[in-house]
């Protein structure tokens, strides 16, 4: 229990951080990642590494799209080994959904106010927010 606590903890503040870098410079420093990962024997469980799946399977994404950083894989690579399948697979359904709100939410501001709506946006905000989203569901 403690273990959780503190590997929630660790994570949450890592996630705002690596939030604040890639909204005002747009990367990750490898740091972070690398200490999500090591928070990742606060409550290890060998079924986790089963989250590799989603991790990889975001990693092809990125190479098909390449619209996708580096910094953004490699943190849900590190997110994956702590969270295992199911709760990377819920962390990134919830990024992808806040995200998605919030593009369309400031398309509309911008075509209200006569601007044009920015098509790049800093995506670990998201992670943060679709972390703690499948913490609270799971």
């Amino acid at each position: 229990m403690i273990g959780s606590v503190m590997q929630f903890a660790a994570i949450s503040i890592l996630l705002g951080i690596g939030s604040y870098k890639d909204i005002k410079t747009r990367e990750i420093p490898n740091w972070i990642s690398i200490a999500v990962l090591i928070s990742a024997i606060f409550n290890f469980n060998l079924e986790n590494l089963w989250g590799i799946i989603v991790a990889v399977i975001f990693f092809s994404v990125a190479l098909v799209t390449g619209k996708i950083g580096g910094g953004d894989v490699k943190l849900i690579a590190a997110l994956s080994i702590v969270c295992g399948l199911w709760g990377s697979f819920m962390l990134l359904l919830f990024a992808q959904i806040f995200m998605l709100l919030f593009y369309v939410g400031n398309y509309i501001l911008c075509k209200f106010n006569g601007k044009t709506a920015s098509k790049s946006l800093p995506f670990v905000p998201f992670i943060f927010i679709g972390y703690l989203a499948s913490k609270l569901i799971l």
